[in-house]
């Protein structure tokens, strides 16, 4: 095996959107079996949104980071030699970190509220990953 292990890079042009959709999709779907069976708690006020957590939030929470992870790994592969090796890494730490947001953003949150919300953020970091090292990994 080399020690060299680039990606293709061009892909992630669409690669880093087709990510982003399907994380959309699934936490949309996510979030509306969440609603329905109350673990989404529709009087828990969002700071910042000014009222509870809708869809719309669901959806940018699941297309920015997919976007931006998008554009790391592109710098990583500039700059490093086996840059999706390191950027599994760094997704791992992210998603670990991304945790504590819900209990830590969001005043009087119930536990099973924040639970399903990380579900979601593990769902961003799973199809990213899953999506990157599928299709601009070379084999």
């Amino acid at each position: 095996m080399s020690s060299i292990e680039k990606i293709a890079a061009k892909k992630l042009l669409w690669v880093a959107p087709l990510a982003a959709a399907i994380s959309a999709g699934i936490n949309s779907v996510l979030f509306l079996i969440g609603s329905a069976i109350g673990l989404i708690d529709a009087a828990v006020l969002v700071p910042g949104l000014n009222g509870p957590i809708t869809i719309g939030p669901i959806i940018m929470s699941s297309v920015v980071p997919s976007l931006i992870a998008g554009l790391v790994l592109g710098g990583m592969n500039y700059f490093l030699n086996k840059p999706f090796k390191v950027f599994r890494i760094v997704a791992l730490v992210l998603v670990v970190l991304s945790f504590a947001n819900p209990f830590m953003g969001i005043p009087g949150i119930p536990l099973g509220m924040g639970i399903w919300l990380n579900v979601m953020h593990v769902v961003v970091a799973g199809v990213v990953v899953y999506c990157f090292g599928r299709f601009t990994t070379k084999a």
